[in-house]
């Protein structure tokens, strides 16, 4: 895709999933990606650094993005794919369950926007891709952090891109839908409605990783110069019924 080759990419939640599949991508289109997780992502293929730190934490955040600018001569792209879930019934909830999921997605999200930003703005020009979900736009039954969370997450999205386009910098959310990930895994274990939530996809399966990859490889390239502040549906249909 154009404008790929050669791009600096800084990936967080790297470690699996959707963010392990980006890396990926991004490294085969001939980024130079340092991919950041929680733990240290072992497996990485193509990263040219491989980082650690807490989303939620201000300094972590801060080093994380240091580290990336000095280990790729700058960053000229920002993925924020970290993320976790809460399942159960709003009312079994705890208060620190929910702020846990709130922490990472949209905090997370805050903090790495706002140490990315300077530069950018310096540079007159980068991209943020933040991934959202469904859950953003649609009712979640269960997922009420989560959902809350990813909302949050796109109105940040919306809020920067609005802001900082003028400046040269374009921000979108990707909001996938059911990803066959670890993450999706867990949440469908033991769910006797897990047959049922498959078939509410008119295409009538769950995305692989290498798919929602694709589509956050297309956002970040020229080919997409004119998306800004757009919610991006990558969900095989889910929410047109």
């Amino acid at each position: 895709m154009r404008g790929l080759d050669g791009m600096s990419v800084l990936v967080t939640g790297a470690g699996r999933g959707i963010g392990l599949a980006v890396t990926e991508r991004l490294a085969e289109e001939g980024a130079h990606v340092a991919a950041a997780d929680l733990n240290e992502p072992v497996e990485c293929a193509g990263a040219k650094a491989r980082l650690s730190g807490d989303v939620t934490s201000e300094e972590d955040v801060a080093r994380v993005f240091d580290d990336a600018w000095d280990a790729l001569n700058g960053v000229d792209a920002l993925v924020l794919c970290a993320g976790i879930h809460w399942v159960g019934p709003t009312h079994e909830m705890r208060a620190e369950d929910f702020d846990r999921v709130l922490a990472v997605s949209a905090r997370g999200t805050f903090l790495f926007c706002r140490a990315a930003l300077p530069r950018m703005v310096d540079r007159g020009s980068g991209h943020i891709l933040t991934f959202g979900s469904t859950a953003a736009v649609a009712g979640a039954p269960g997922l009420t952090a989560y959902a809350a969370a990813k909302g949050a997450v796109l109105q940040i999205t919306r809020s920067i891109a609005a802001e900082y386009a003028p400046l040269g910098i374009r921000a979108n959310c990707l909001c996938p839908g059911a990803t066959d990930t670890p993450l999706l895994r867990e949440l469908m274990a033991g769910r006797a409605d897990a047959q049922g939530f498959r078939d509410a996809h008119p295409i009538g399966r769950f995305a692989q990783p290498a798919e929602i990859a694709g589509a956050a490889a297309w956002l970040l390239s020229e080919d997409a110069s004119f998306m800004v502040g757009a919610a991006v549906m990558c969900d095989g249909g889910f929410t047109t019924v």
